[in-house]
């Protein structure tokens, strides 16, 4: 008895689904049994986690079609074919069909969308339908090879063929489904190539900077700068540190100087100067004369060391409190002011002209006397490296220290930057590349 109640509701539970390339082969037909036509698409509307047919558009005739568009209310059922609550006579056709924001057919069915749980670009090979009270709601795209099978009306043979070699196969049972919730349409706006959003963007930027970059380069080039202008400026900036050089150019090339200024201010210094050294010096100079002045002068001084020196590997985003702080002021000072820095491996401590007295940790203060100044929680030795310090006498430094940044000093004992383990291993890692393309050219 239970397992029949079981089976009933697998039953029920799988009729209230429906695919969209089912419903495509379906007759339309009036209330009063009169065929009126076929079905061309459906329009929803985006914002919605799961959005509802809104309209259904409707067609008739081979080389000269003509169109109706019905609101969804006006449909009895959709079981064998479609039922209207409609009469034929009440059906106007036309030559043209309205415009819709979004329609199924057109902008999901064989299109490109951005998985944003599994952080991966698919084609859509069917759309998977609810319908539940009166309602269609889309429920997930079909992603799979059966969704496609499915598509050019070959199941049931395909089916029989897969049972006869093996009636154990995975293709029987699996369905390649995406949630709507998690798919972000990348249909364009022709005119202005501007993105669809599907849904809060904040699910784009929860996405790893390398997994969507790796997305963007998945797409086809009018796609691809399309969801990249969709990001707003700080996962741009995010995303574009972690291209390669080849692909950022070929997103600088569909930006103007504006929109990649904004970008390299949002960079962190370091990967923004690596970009503007490789980078024209005409294109150089135009750029920073729109970048914010400290910033352009900031970046003005890195650009003036040797990519392999301490001056061009260097960050200028680091911590840095006077050596008069308390503890208890210089953690409320961290708390308040560090929100822009990625990292704070170690606290630098500093007089009031900028010499670096000292460094501590944000483990070491939390345990120190609140009342204490900062200089008291401070390592009873002072690392640093000079400005022209070469990157092997850097990489030497921390690995004999064992410590994951360093900072950068002038020859005054300034304090100028800082140098983190993930800079050194970036470069050891882009010559050691540049080598090994140059074995394999045979140079």
């Amino acid at each position: 008895m239970m397992n029949n109640i079981l089976s009933d509701a697998s039953r029920r539970a799988r009729e209230m689904f429906v695919n969209f390339s089912d419903i495509l082969k379906k007759d339309v037909c009036s209330i009063d049994g009169v065929s009126i036509g076929k079905i061309w698409d459906i329009s929803a509307k985006l914002g919605e986690t799961y959005p509802k047919a809104e309209d259904l558009i409707i067609f008739k005739g081979f080389i000269k079609k003509t169109y109706a568009s019905l609101p969804w209310s006006l449909i009895e059922s959709i079981d064998d074919e479609i039922i209207l609550k409609a009469k034929a006579d009440d059906v106007r056709f036309s030559p043209s069909m309205n415009e819709y924001e979004f329609l199924l057919r057109r902008d999901i069915l064989d299109q490109q969308v951005v998985d944003t749980y599994n952080h991966k670009v698919r084609r859509v090979n069917d759309v998977h339908l609810l319908h539940v009270d009166r309602d269609l709601v889309i429920a997930h795209v079909d992603i799979g090879i059966r969704g496609l099978i499915r598509r050019l009306d070959m199941e049931k043979a395909f089916d029989f063929i897969v049972r006869l070699i093996n009636n154990k196969a995975a293709y029987l049972k699996r369905e390649d489904l995406v949630s709507w919730k998690f798919v972000q349409p990348v249909s364009l706006n022709a005119s202005g190539m501007t993105m669809k959003l599907a849904f809060p963007q904040k699910q784009l930027m929860s996405i790893p900077a390398a997994d969507l970059g790796e997305m963007i380069f998945d797409l086809n080039p009018n796609q691809r700068i399309a969801l990249f202008r969709t990001l707003d400026i700080k996962t741009k900036a995010r995303v574009f540190e972690s291209l390669e050089f080849e692909e950022q150019k070929a997103i600088l090339k569909e930006l103007d100087k504006k929109e990649i200024a904004q970008i390299v201010t949002h960079m962190s210094s370091d990967e923004a100067t690596d970009l503007l050294e490789r980078l024209p010096s005409s294109t150089v100079k135009n750029l920073l004369i729109l970048i914010e002045t400290a910033r352009a002068k900031k970046l003005s001084t890195l650009l003036g060391y040797s990519s392999d020196s301490a001056g061009g590997l260097m960050t200028t985003e680091f911590v840095a409190i006077s050596e008069n702080m308390t503890v208890e002021a210089a953690i409320e000072y961290i708390r308040n002011h560090t929100k822009e820095v990625d990292t704070v491996p170690y606290i630098y401590i500093v007089d009031d002209k900028n010499h670096l007295r000292g460094a501590t940790t944000i483990r070491k203060l939390l345990f120190a006397d609140p009342k204490e100044t900062i200089s008291k929680t401070a390592f009873p030795k002072t690392l640093s490296v000079h400005l022209h310090d070469g990157m092997k006498e850097v990489a030497y430094i921390m690995d004999k220290y064992k410590v994951s940044a360093i900072p950068v000093v002038d020859e005054d004992k300034v304090l100028n930057g800082l140098i983190t383990m993930d800079d050194v291993l970036s470069q050891v890692i882009s010559i050691a590349w540049r080598k090994r393309s140059r074995v394999d050219r045979g140079i």
